[in-house]
């Protein structure tokens, strides 16, 4: 089921999306968090294959590596990857039967359940692998990078200047409780909104009279380039372009609003339609394609003549006004013999 937000909830977020920025209280301090720019994010890449080269000397393994030994190992064996192939094959089958239950709202929150349980068995098998990835160089160089992104995007209260005047200032931070929790809160806000939310954004009101307007007047979406669009700016967007494409469906294929305003219910809805259409697409694809004489009056105003390189293959229907005057004259023919 999806989420409900109040007209202010969703305003807020809006704001957080359209400036890039975030309040927040850490230990009592406000801050002000800021999503960085390109030139931000080029040397934030160079911080992580510096860190990353170096954790590597130092004896981590990369990723795939390290996923090479702990498969070797036995630490995730193929009966763990085998559960997994299996429960996600039961749960397409389930997501199948959601996208056709559409009306009793007690069979759709059944299903639901089952769905959730299956992906949580799932995390839980997966989740023995990545903790023992957690080790790796490739995570080591992601732990520097976003400390550098944390000191670059954290401003102090009005906003102009970085609460840390230097890269080394942040590292030499003394409190590292408080260095932590603004860490933390870096993170979740560059990474952006949770799915469920940017989804509700992209169907609000509130929102598509913005898109809308947008549209109309050729203004920028977002007052930027396309280029600077953070997380949150093309995620909306995407899912902005998806709704208004489900809206755009013809009345026959449209899902009721009921279910477009239920995640679950319209993906699996929309993965089955798309599944429908790609057969019906491959039927007649094939009906195309198929041999056979062809008869020159299967389409109206056929006119093929003896130079055309079909014209031997075509197999030509006998006019039904020649015919009916043959016969007409084949039976006097045969009345004359017959007095004779």
């Amino acid at each position: 089921m999806s989420i409900e937000l109040t007209n202010d909830e969703l305003d807020r977020y809006l704001n957080v999306i359209f400036t890039g920025s975030k309040f927040v209280l850490v230990d009592g301090i406000f801050l002000i968090l800021k999503q960085p720019d390109l030139l931000i994010i080029m040397h934030a890449m160079l911080v992580y294959e510096s860190a990353y080269d170096q954790a590597v000397q130092e004896g981590l393994k990369p990723r795939k590596v390290l996923e090479e030994i702990i498969e070797k190992r036995g630490l995730f064996t193929k009966a763990d990857k085998d559960r997994i192939i299996k429960l996600e094959a039961k749960l397409e089958g389930q997501q199948v039967l959601l996208s056709k239950t559409t009306k009793v709202k007690a069979n759709q929150d059944r299903l639901k359940k089952i769905i959730a349980d299956i992906e949580d068995r799932i995390d839980e098998i997966k989740l023995k692998k990545i903790q023992k990835m957690m080790m790796s160089a490739d995570t080591k160089a992601d732990e520097d990078r976003y400390n550098y992104l944390c000191w670059a995007g954290t401003y102090v209260e009005d906003g102009e200047n970085r609460f840390w005047p230097t890269y080394d200032d942040f590292k030499k931070e003394k409190s590292a409780k408080f260095r932590d929790g603004v860490l933390s809160e870096y993170i979740i806000f560059y990474n952006g909104f949770s799915v469920d939310i940017i989804r509700y954004m992209a169907r609000s009101n509130l929102w598509r009279i913005r898109y809308i307007t947008s549209q109309k007047t050729s203004d920028p979406l977002f007052g930027r380039p396309t280029a600077e669009y953070t997380a949150d700016m093309l995620n909306l967007a995407f899912w902005t372009n998806y709704y208004n494409n489900i809206y755009d469906m013809m009345p026959e294929d449209r899902p009721p609003d009921s279910i477009i305003e239920d995640d679950e219910a319209l993906d699996a809805y929309m993965n089955s339609y798309y599944e429908d259409r790609s057969k019906e697409n491959a039927a007649r694809r094939s009906k195309r394609t198929t041999g056979g004489k062809l008869s020159a009056f299967d389409k109206e105003e056929v006119i093929v003549t003896q130079s055309n390189p079909l014209y031997e293959d075509i197999k030509y229907d006998k006019p039904r006004e020649a015919q009916r005057i043959k016969d007409k004259a084949s039976i006097k023919k045969r009345a004359r013999r017959s007095r004779n």
